[in-house]
């Protein structure tokens, strides 16, 4: 009898253990990535200082000078790490040397210093095949989705009448990968200059949210984010999450959006997005400016209820200095302390590369009216700061 009852009471005991674990592992991370494990209570966390720019290594140790833009980065629970993927660019590629890259992932311990670890793209010399071989990869964007990695991209000509993205899957955030191809153009959509592509958990709802200064739309994925959910329907089923304002004429980049990033914080979602331009060296005018909704698929506003989409065009969180200019397209990291950091891409302006875009971190703030921002809301560099808590390696 006394065995029958320990018998049974373990089994509650295991039944209990395996409900509270299911529980703590249900949690969501800061930019929507879905439900993501909790870190091993027993780690130990540290905070160490960083200056802007961020550094970037070879697999060997030695530092490499290229652009790296566009950032998108995941951070690994499991593993304490962070991969951050960016916009192709000329990188080592391990014992193949210097290539041009369509698809380079970076990896960090402390979100200061980024090696190299490998290739979306390589190995793989017909993925892109359904656009033109010509087209760059750019802007892309990680989510997990069960348990894979889902790496969506854009591809794109400078002046496209038809980018499109597309989506890979991997059971790592770093490969081997497994090419899906096409999962959106702006044939089938009819989202002009449809590129930026930002994948977002409304609940268990995973959507696609995309577009380039024509507004930014959303629309939902299948369960596995490989395929769009209403097919060749999908223009029925198109929510504006900021209107359209050009009318039918050409883009206006210095009011209008790309690059979305949305966060949840305090019961609100905010949005992050880039406005001005981007590719023009020192001249650039890229900015981030953000808004703020109570639910997904409503309209973002200003924290006072203006649309993006209307004067004064979003609220701003970071804008060109002096000294760092072309600031933009970014994503928001949440450390293991809870604070979130921005980074996006910028020019040096009086750096050893003036014309190239590198990337750049900085802590947000909240002002008194619950939106974002960075400190004196410009780019900080040289000055050595207190970084992200992270894992203690």
């Amino acid at each position: 009898m006394r065995k029958s009852i320990l018998v049974i009471a373990t089994a509650m005991l295991l039944v209990l253990a395996a409900v509270f674990t299911l529980g703590c592992n249900n949690t969501t991370s800061p930019d929507g990535d879905g439900p993501t494990p909790d870190p091993p209570a027993d780690r130990e966390y540290t905070n160490e200082t960083y200056s802007n720019p961020l550094r970037f290594y070879k697999q060997d140790g030695s530092e490499y000078q290229v652009t790296v833009a566009d950032p998108d980065i995941y951070r690994d629970d499991e593993s304490g790490y962070f991969y951050m993927y960016c916009t192709n660019t000329y990188c080592e590629m391990g014992d193949k040397g210097m290539q041009y890259d369509r698809g380079p992932i970076f990896r960090s311990t402390n979100l200061v210093d980024w090696t190299w670890v490998g290739s979306v793209f390589d190995g793989h010399p017909n993925a892109l095949d359904w656009h033109d071989p010509n087209a760059g990869v750019w802007a892309p964007a990680i989510i997990k989705v069960g348990d894979q990695y889902n790496y969506y991209y854009s591809l794109s000509l400078w002046g496209d009448e038809n980018p499109g993205i597309g989506v890979a899957t991997s059971p790592t955030p770093y490969g081997p990968w497994t090419h899906y191809g096409k999962l959106l153009d702006q044939e089938m959509t009819g989202v002009r200059n449809g590129i930026d592509p930002f994948p977002f958990y409304d609940g268990e709802q995973l959507y696609m949210v995309w577009g380039s200064f024509f507004g930014i739309a959303a629309t939902l994925l299948t369960d596995d984010g490989t395929e769009l959910f209403y097919g060749d329907q999908v223009k029925d089923h198109i929510y504006y999450l900021i209107d359209d304002n050009t009318n039918g004429g050409g883009m206006n980049v210095d009011i209008n959006y790309e690059g979305s990033y949305i966060i949840r914080h305090n019961g609100k979602l905010y949005f992050f997005g880039s406005q001005g331009t981007c590719l023009a060296s020192t001249d650039s005018t890229y900015k981030v400016r953000a808004g703020v909704a109570d639910n997904f698929l409503d309209k973002f506003t200003t924290h006072d209820g203006i649309p993006l989409d209307e004067a004064p065009y979003g609220e701003e969180v970071i804008s060109p200095s002096d000294t760092v200019v072309g600031v933009g397209h970014n994503t928001v990291v949440q450390d293991f302390a809870g604070d979130y950091w921005l980074f996006y891409h910028g020019y040096d302006v009086y750096g050893e590369r003036p014309s190239e875009r590198i990337v750049f971190m900085d802590k947000l703030l909240w002002d008194e009216n619950g939106m974002p921002y960075v400190e004196g809301r410009k780019a900080s560099i040289g000055e050595e700061k207190t970084g992200p808590t992270i894992v203690k390696f």
